[in-house]
């Protein structure tokens, strides 16, 4: 696994996560979430939006939004699935 980025907000009634990326990440990858070191969430990539536009990737240092199926906190750790 390799941690490509953190949540930076998270909108609950939405289920949609903010992350800033310090790696890359595809539509199609698996991805694992985890709070202070316990999983919290592994979930397959269907739609990355970023700017209000969906893309079929994101690299470093771009910010994008996920929805996710269960509830995150701001400060948790994205991993991807290798």
């Amino acid at each position: 696994m390799f941690k490509i980025g953190q949540v930076i907000n998270y909108y609950e009634k939405i289920g949609i996560s903010v992350i800033e990326l310090t790696g890359n990440l595809t539509v199609g990858d698996t991805i694992k979430i985890y709070k202070d070191g316990e999983l919290i969430l592994t979930q397959r990539v269907d739609q990355i939006v970023m700017n209000q536009l969906s893309v079929p990737f994101a690299k470093r240092e771009d910010v994008i939004a996920l929805q996710l199926n269960e509830k995150v906190q701001k400060g948790s750790e994205v991993y991807r699935q290798s």
